[in-house]
């Protein structure tokens, strides 16, 4: 098996080092290959060549050298040389025939002065091997009828110019590059982004399975670090039901053998009041044992009618003389995920609170895109601002005490929400204009 770069680090630094050299490699094949051969973009235009020649014999010979430095802007160089001096031309072999097809435009206009094109093979071994025949120097000789040599040849810096003339291609090539580098990284962090994706669920379903253990080796590390601190929440919320467990058995034998005892109490006032604090006691222990149960575990989730559930439970609750409305405007069924069982329990806790604090519950149940929707009202004062957040919190009441008279354990809203985050919703609670108190369940739609 080939060797991989298994270092996230080292891969995307593999892709930049990469889409750098293709980038470069591309503009050094762009300057050299095609513009070697285009031996008119180097020379001056005939037309040109001939009032340079013009120009220069007109001159005094005392100006002459004026008229030369005129002459030499741009990307043109000209120079008045020494006939006897004046180094011979050796033309390429392989761009002579291309040399000869400019000699009938020079010969035209520079009206018999004698004159010749020399040019030079290119040097370099990149440039002889991307592009043989390509050309290096190339100037244009005239010899002036007052016999003296004037010599022309670009000065502008070949590089610069070759690139200039292929902005086009260079810019495909570079944003071929970029898209190129842009893909592979994708690629390469796509790994994270699901992780990224799968993270935030690891501890609100701790029973779900495992992250992929996939990708760069400190993706593949981190995967596997997310997986055991998983593993290790869901162990540490079973021990904790466990525990809870176990001591609520052991108090629940205290809790009979009190009951016992207090059937002995000669006073019946008092004896009353031990049952029913003994029994507050009781219902303590299984709030507490449901809340960490319903926290640690998330059930099954299958498929509810909401509508359904929402319908028998107003009705059972009237049958008991309860003041409990079913508000929903239409009898259609409303499937959402989820268990039954739980949906259960959290229309019971959240009417429950609507009865006890509110006078009343008031249940309506309506479809919101993907979600449905729970809504449960009550005619009571509704809660400050500012206690909103802390009321679904375990054993947090507006009432501090405890009295089952005067409330409940502080547990209710906390069973709620817990139930409602297992099967992939949310438990919200705001305030009415009109008053009152409105709990809302948003449960994921079937």
């Amino acid at each position: 098996m080939a060797p991989r770069i298994d270092s996230l680090a080292l891969r995307l630094a593999a892709v930049m080092l990469a889409g750098v050299v293709v980038l470069q490699l591309g503009i050094v094949v762009l300057a050299i290959w095609p513009d070697g051969r285009r031996l008119d973009l180097r020379l001056p235009a005939p037309q040109d060549a001939a009032a340079m020649a013009r120009a220069v014999e007109a001159a005094p010979k005392d100006v002459q050298p004026l008229v030369v430095a005129a002459l030499n802007r741009g990307a043109m160089r000209v120079e008045l040389a020494d006939p006897a001096a004046l180094e011979t031309g050796h033309d390429a072999p392989a761009t002579a025939a291309r040399i000869t097809q400019l000699l009938g435009g020079y010969a035209g206009a520079l009206e018999g002065r004698p004159f010749e094109v020399q040019a030079r093979q290119g040097q370099g071994p990149l440039r002889d091997r991307l592009a043989p025949g390509t050309l290096g120097p190339v100037r244009l000789v005239v010899r002036l009828r007052t016999g003296q040599v004037l010599l022309v040849e670009r000065t502008t810096a070949p590089l610069l110019r070759r690139l200039g003339d292929r902005s086009l291609p260079i810019a495909l090539l570079a944003a071929s590059v970029m898209l190129a580098v842009l893909a592979v990284s994708l690629w390469t962090i796509r790994p994270i982004d699901a992780l990224a994706r799968a993270a935030p669920g690891i501890a609100d379903d701790v029973a779900a399975a495992d992250l992929p253990v996939r990708g760069a080796r400190e993706v593949r590390a981190l995967s596997t670090a997310l997986n055991a601190l998983r593993r290790r929440i869901r162990a540490l919320l079973d021990e904790r039901t466990r525990v809870l467990a176990a001591i609520a058995h052991d108090l629940r034998t205290y809790l009979t053998r009190l009951r016992l005892r207090a059937e002995f109490i000669a006073d019946p006032e008092q004896r009353e009041r031990a049952a029913a604090d003994l029994e507050e006691m009781g219902q303590l222990l299984d709030d507490t044992l449901l809340f960490a149960r319903d926290a640690a575990r998330a059930e099954a989730a299958g498929e509810v009618d909401v509508r359904a559930e929402v319908a028998a439970l107003a009705a059972r609750r009237r049958e008991l003389g309860q003041p409990v409305e079913d508000a929903t405007a239409d009898d259609d069924a409303v499937a959402a995920r989820g268990s039954p069982l739980a949906v259960r329990r959290m229309l019971d806790n959240l009417v429950d609170n609507a009865v006890r604090y509110g006078g009343g519950a008031r249940l309506c149940v309506r479809r919101d895109g993907a979600a449905v929707v729970i809504a449960v009202d009550d005619d009571g004062p509704g809660a400050p601002p500012e206690a909103l957040g802390r009321l679904v919190r375990p054993f947090e009441r507006l009432e501090p005490s405890r009295g089952r008279d005067t409330g409940g354990s502080g547990l209710g809203l906390a069973i709620v929400k817990a139930l409602a985050e297992s099967q992939g919703g949310a438990l919200t609670l705001e305030n009415r204009p009109e008053g009152g108190l409105r709990a809302t369940v948003r449960l994921v739609s079937r």
